[in-house]
């Protein structure tokens, strides 16, 4: 599926060089992958609105990334998010859930510095054109 989606985009970038294609999208790869990996990132589920209804990460038929399918779902299985539902399903003290939540901040800045890093590099080997079509991609701000 990214292979095809990774073609596409070559299509539509009019890149016809293999050199060039091949640098942009090691860099594309990079910003997608950061960004799959990214705590709260594409696949993570608000609490309370996925399939199946409510409840908080950990709860009744819930697994500690909060998915409600036996394992945390992509990009929601970070250790700083597990604790953080671990804290609150257990019913710690505020100063623990406090804790927890600010080495979650913490990752995710961490990891938003990360992706603007990988999305100033690919926008640098980008033609406006190109660039364009990488934020309508969903690739660049």
């Amino acid at each position: 599926m990214q292979a095809r989606m990774l073609a596409g985009l070559r299509e539509r970038m009019e890149v016809k060089d293999d050199e060039e294609w091949k640098l942009i999208s090691e860099r594309i790869a990079k910003v997608a992958e950061l960004r799959r990996s990214a705590p709260g990132g594409p696949g993570m589920m608000m609490m309370g609105r996925g399939p199946g209804g409510g409840g908080a990460p950990g709860g009744p038929g819930r697994d500690e990334g909060g998915s409600g399918r036996g394992g945390p779902r992509p990009g929601g299985g970070s250790a700083e998010m597990t604790a953080l539902a671990s804290a609150l399903r257990d019913k710690l003290p505020d100063a623990e859930i406090k804790s927890r939540l600010d080495r979650l901040r913490d990752q995710r800045k961490e990891s938003e510095a990360k992706l603007a890093r990988a999305q100033e590099d690919l926008r640098a080997v980008l033609t406006m054109r190109q660039e364009a079509m990488a934020v309508m991609a969903g690739m660049l701000p």
